[in-house]
């Protein structure tokens, strides 16, 4: 028999009901094919899952007992045992049968090296033959992940920061309808994530990612197996030099955090002003001006003693609650109250009855004849009414007691 080249594997995924499905290898015995379904191994026999035809052939058929359902990955593979079974005898029988089953067998399992050295990571022809593709032993390479240096060959690298990320995996079984499925870990984005199902890789396009909810853009197969591997981060506790951080977005800083300098790292930390922390050297002068006090900010517990000096009052005398009168006419003043007269030959009266500590600000204008009247008080101790003889004149009465009444400052 000849032996036709070709590869040594066929997938299939499946039309409901389908249950034939061509095989184009050759296989010398029922028991070098092997078949999948959604990445679960079937029984050969008429009472199991499959039956096989053509063995001992170029090409043959698989068919399976029950219909597959739409969408299920068949794999069917040349899976032969390497072993050389048959031994000549000296001056035995060399018959050309036995000879060219031998030869069969060899380059069938040539094909099937070659079938399985397609399916590994190789370098390509057009590499040079000195670009070392060995891995590195395994205490050198624990913990890493596969790297290439600037000539192509294999190295172990560490992570960013060494264990900013961990890589957690969940397992789902798809059903055929579900298309969103639950996370444990959110990943930060698509990109943070591997997914395979029935262990082939699924293109990034094909699913999306919201918190923690993954969205397949078309459900799995029933009883796939879907294997979803994250690399999730982890609180940045004190792990990376600076220089590590050229050209590196930082993930994993709480708000308020910044990157503070330890003494020997750099750690992500809050950031807080202790009380008491900020002294006046650490201000510059003048760099708190009104602008930056809020209202009603200074109270008289603020003020220390004897800190607000004569220099620093000024010469303008301060009203206290002092309410402001214009009149053109005689009135009677009530307490705690400034008049200004802005007519001659006018008079004012003081309040009746006051109590002592009340105040009246009586001020004139260009006339010299403002008549102030006790009304029932003393002024200055004197039971006569006052007169404002000079022009622009401005007395504050108060009242102090019956014998001194009202008096002028």
């Amino acid at each position: 028999m000849t032996v036709t080249a070709a590869t040594t594997r066929n997938d299939y995924v499946a039309t409901s009901g389908q249950t034939v499905f061509p095989y184009t290898f050759t296989a010398l015995a029922d028991g070098d094919i092997k078949v999948l379904k959604n990445g679960t191994a079937l029984t050969l026999g008429g009472s199991n899952d499959y039956t096989l035809s053509g063995v001992g052939t170029y090409g043959g058929n698989v068919t399976l007992t029950s219909g597959a359902t739409t969408d299920d990955k068949i794999a069917i593979y040349l899976d032969m045992d390497l072993a050389r079974t048959t031994n000549y005898q000296n001056n035995g029988d060399f018959l050309a049968l036995d000879v060219n089953g031998d030869f069969d067998a060899l380059w069938l399992a040539l094909q099937q090296s070659t079938t399985d050295s397609e399916a590994s990571v190789r370098r390509p022809p057009v590499d040079a033959g000195t670009i070392n593709m060995e891995l590195p032993v395994a205490s050198s390479r624990a913990n890493k992940l596969l790297g290439f240096t600037n000539t192509g060959a294999v190295e172990a690298i560490s992570y960013i920061g060494e264990g900013l990320l961990t890589l957690n995996v969940e397992t789902f079984t798809g059903d055929g309808s579900t298309t969103n499925y639950t996370l444990t870990n959110s990943a930060a984005d698509t990109k943070s994530l591997q997914i395979s199902i029935d262990g082939l890789m699924q293109a990034v396009s094909s699913y999306g990612l919201l918190a923690n909810t993954l969205t397949f853009s078309t459900a799995p197969p029933a009883n796939s197996f879907i294997e979803v591997r994250k690399f999730v981060d982890r609180a940045v506790t004190n792990v990376f030099p600076l220089e590590d951080l050229s050209d590196v977005t930082i993930s994993g800083l709480a708000t308020s955090q910044v990157l503070s300098w330890n003494g020997s790292q750099w750690v992500n930390a809050s950031f807080t002003v202790a009380n008491n922390s900020i002294t006046t050297a650490m201000l510059q002068d003048n760099s708190v001006t009104l602008a930056k006090m809020a209202d009603d900010s200074v109270g008289a517990a603020e003020i220390i003693d004897d800190a607000v000096g004569a220099a620093a009052i000024a010469s303008v005398p301060i009203a206290v609650g002092i309410t402001s009168v214009v009149t053109a006419a005689s009135i009677t003043a009530t307490a705690n109250t400034h008049v200004y007269v802005s007519a001659a030959t006018k008079t004012i009266t003081l309040p009746a009855s006051p109590s002592i500590g009340q105040r009246v600000l009586i001020t004139v204008g260009n006339f010299t004849d403002t008549v102030v009247a006790r009304n029932g008080s003393k002024i200055m101790s004197s039971a006569t009414d006052f007169t404002m003889d000079s022009a622009y004149l401005s007395i504050q009465f108060i009242y102090t007691d019956a014998v001194q009444g009202w008096v002028m400052s």
